[in-house]
């Protein structure tokens, strides 16, 4: 079966969990910690290392084994069922969560008479082909839609510089170290995903990552939390960017090109709907792929739409669908994958010790 190369992978992860980072988690965080949001995402980077290198050891000890075959050989047949229904379950939010996001989105600020029916249904279709297809043509896509979401980023960034006051991060700390926790849950549910997604597609490189190139990775998606998270608060204040639904569009919104470009706003729709168009993608894609089926593939990905699309068309408001984020998807989701990494250098440990002895 086609692989693909470990720069391909990160290019699909930059644009997937860059989605969470850049656009889900930052009102959350903002809510959460206010002015202190930025200091939560760098002590949380600080303590990367550590299971980054879990995610390394773990990845050069499997030798390129599908992780259901590796989960059967190392925890039995019914723990390794109850992992992937568990696996199965997240990445299924995880596509769920960005649509549901982004069509929310869609329909508050350019296509407010459009029929939710049709933006789901014409975004799952295109997202099911993709899938359908495999993950090299996920790859070749995020090839070809990464370098111009990187361009508009920049062109954001420093556009807006005009309107930023860097003195509006500080004072730290004015509420004691209660809202730091608060955000911890948010910044680490992104920045863990890189070790979720590389576990599911390890065995589909052509060659194994190192600790060095998944650290820079870490790096660069901490980039994408913190950017538009510092920009927010440089340019509308701590208060102010914690009362708005979509800070990083808000950015947008401000963009001023000399005396006469403005309402360039159209731009972040590209960048939303590349992040959108992969993330969905990916998601349903890993659900066929995780169960690893000798025959019909393709069904895992077909139900996996299909529920998403009835799961969409459910009567669920915006207040509920953030609570069900900050309550329940991101600390379930920190737990699990921590644990998950803790479960299996510990089980490969003790495997090199029964080897030896």
């Amino acid at each position: 079966m086609p692989k693909i190369t470990p720069i391909q992978s990160y290019m699909i992860i930059m644009l997937s969990v860059g989605l969470m980072n850049h656009v889900i988690i930052i009102p959350l965080l903002l809510e959460a910690s206010k002015r202190d949001a930025w200091l939560v995402v760098l002590l949380v980077f600080v303590a990367s290392p550590v299971w980054i290198g879990c995610l390394n050891y773990i990845i050069q000890n499997m030798n390129n084994q599908h992780i259901k075959k590796w989960l059967d050989q190392h925890f039995g047949k019914f723990l390794s069922a109850i992992l992937v229904i568990i696996y199965s379950l997240l990445l299924w939010l995880m596509g769920f969560i960005s649509l549901k996001d982004t069509l929310t989105w869609t329909i508050a600020s350019y296509l407010p008479q459009t029929p939710i029916l049709a933006l789901a249904g014409t975004t799952l279709v295109a997202c099911f082909f993709a899938a359908f297809q495999g993950l090299r043509t996920i790859a070749i896509v995020s090839g070809i839609l990464l370098p111009f979401v990187v361009i508009l980023g920049h062109l954001v960034a420093i556009a807006n510089f005009q309107f930023k006051d860097y003195t509006l991060l500080f004072p730290l700390l004015e509420n004691g170290t209660a809202p730091l926790w608060k955000g911890v849950p948010y910044v680490a549910g992104g920045l863990l995903e890189l070790s979720f997604l590389m576990l599911l597609i390890q065995h589909k490189l052509t060659k194994k990552p190192g600790f060095k190139s998944l650290m820079l990775m870490c790096f660069i998606l901490t980039g994408l939390t913190l950017g538009p998270l510092m920009g927010s608060i440089a340019i509308f204040g701590p208060d102010e960017a914690a009362n708005q639904r979509y800070p990083a569009y808000a950015q947008w919104r401000i963009v001023r090109l000399g005396e006469y470009v403005e309402h360039v706003d159209f731009f972040s729709i590209y960048q939303w709907l590349s992040g959108t168009f992969i993330r969905v993608s990916l998601s349903i894609y890993l659900l066929g792929e995780l169960w690893n089926l000798q025959k019909r593939r393709w069904l895992p990905v077909l139900f996996g739409a299909l529920a998403m699309l009835v799961a969409i068309l459910l009567p669920m408001s915006d207040m509920a669908f953030l609570d069900l984020l900050g309550r329940f998807y991101f600390p379930s989701f920190c737990i699990f994958t921590v644990g998950t990494l803790i479960l299996y250098v510990g089980r490969m440990i003790i495997s090199r010790i029964r080897q030896k002895e």
